[in-house]
């Protein structure tokens, strides 16, 4: 198996995620609490591509810190001991340095940027320098972020890798929504209280600034912040409009409000992230909501698991009744006779066409953990990794 595996060894894009459903899939279906054979071969496969000193990427989605934070994840499972994972003691100071150029120049980005090597570092927020790393992130987020006259902040970023045009984007996959599920998270840990409040507080009131919402549009948020004019949704001309998915729009972004409004104890933005919410469960129509597969990333599975995982937080039964809904349209996209247990990613006849995809975020080992999150009826940690968990 292991000479069939690519060289991408990250978590969401690679190897890893792969790995991540086979062990949920082992413990959870086969009642197998070690680690199987086909798991120590990716593991196994992953320390090699490092050892061999090919240039890997550094990313939580397709890298070295995307392998770390999986496995952090066994150790936390009991399926890895401390001992077994001291290779990434000697590989925390390259990501650190790696995390600090991104920053630096204003890639935050969490999937492919500064704040998904940070993701990996909060699972190591016990180890000797981690706590500096963290903290110069956060001071280079306090550096670079833009003041607005309402003190509110927001940071720049770049929307379009082919025409180089930058915006204010207020995604969770790739802007301003995970930096505030960033400093929810070290807010947790009881790191820098003061800063990281202060700096979440100005973080979410630019992001709710955002809403567009009116009786003629179907989302609370656009895809990026109303001052850039950039927009990628086809018949959807302006900023107002924004798919329904995790990547973009109400539904990734809503939840890291509730999340921070829990956090500081805002009542009113904790109602504004419901209120959002409920108005998301009426969002069904495929074609107007964008929904082509059943992925993660931007697919009615990824859709089904936050609203299941909204329902555990919150018992609250349209949550509920809308996760079934979600469910029953994902089965209903494993309709391809050579796709990978009938599913397949979307992509446009531009970039190829719909395509096989066995990984977390586009293929069937994402849809896969959604279904098994729902199966075993209870909140299962791997969705850490879509900043969903609080």
């Amino acid at each position: 198996m292991t000479s069939e595996l690519a060289e991408n060894i990250g978590l969401h894009g690679g190897t890893s995620g792969i790995a991540l459903f086979l062990v949920y899939y082992d413990r959870l279906i086969l009642q197998q609490n070690d680690l199987s054979q086909r798991v120590v071969d990716i593991l196994e496969h992953n320390v090699k591509c490092i050892d061999s000193e090919k240039r890997l990427s550094h990313t939580i989605c397709n890298g070295v810190s995307g392998f770390g934070w999986f496995c952090e994840h066994l150790r936390k499972m009991g399926m890895l001991y401390r001992e077994d994972i001291e290779f990434l003691d000697a590989l925390d100071l390259f990501l650190f340095n790696r995390m600090v150029a991104d920053i630096k120049r204003g890639y935050y980005d969490y999937l492919h940027g500064a704040l998904g090597v940070a993701t990996y570092f909060l699972t190591r927020f016990n180890r000797k320098k981690v706590p500096e790393y963290l903290n110069e992130l956060l001071t280079e987020l306090e550096k670079s972020g833009e003041i607005c006259e309402n003190d509110a902040i927001k940071w720049i970023s770049l929307l379009n890798h082919e025409t180089g045009e930058k915006g204010y984007n207020i995604s969770l996959s790739h802007g301003m929504s995970s930096i505030a599920a960033f400093l929810v998270r070290l807010h947790q840990l009881n790191f820098e209280t003061k800063r990281v409040e202060c700096l979440l507080t100005r973080t979410c009131k630019y992001i709710l600034d955002q809403i567009t919402f009116t009786d003629a549009n179907i989302s609370y948020f656009p895809s990026y912040s109303k001052e850039s004019l950039y927009s990628t949704i086809e018949n959807h001309p302006g900023n107002n409009y924004s798919r329904l998915g995790w990547c973009y729009g109400d539904l990734g972004i809503a939840p890291v409000i509730r999340q921070a409004a829990i956090v500081l104890k805002n009542k009113e933005w904790e109602n504004t992230a419901m209120r959002i919410l409920y108005h998301t469960t009426n969002r069904r129509d495929l074609r107007i909501n964008s929904i082509n597969d059943a992925g993660l990333c931007h697919g009615s599975a990824g859709i089904a698991h936050i609203f299941w995982n909204l329902y555990l937080n919150t018992q609250i039964e349209e949550f509920r009744e809308t996760t079934d809904y979600w469910l029953y349209i994902t089965l209903q996209m494993a309709k391809y006779a050579d796709g990978l247990a009938g599913f397949k990613a979307w992509h446009t006849e531009e970039y190829g066409g719909p395509a096989k995809s066995a990984t977390l975020l586009e293929g069937i080992a994402g849809i896969g953990l959604a279904l098994l999150s729902y199966m075993k009826n209870g909140a299962i940690a791997w969705d850490e990794c879509l900043l969903l968990s609080s």
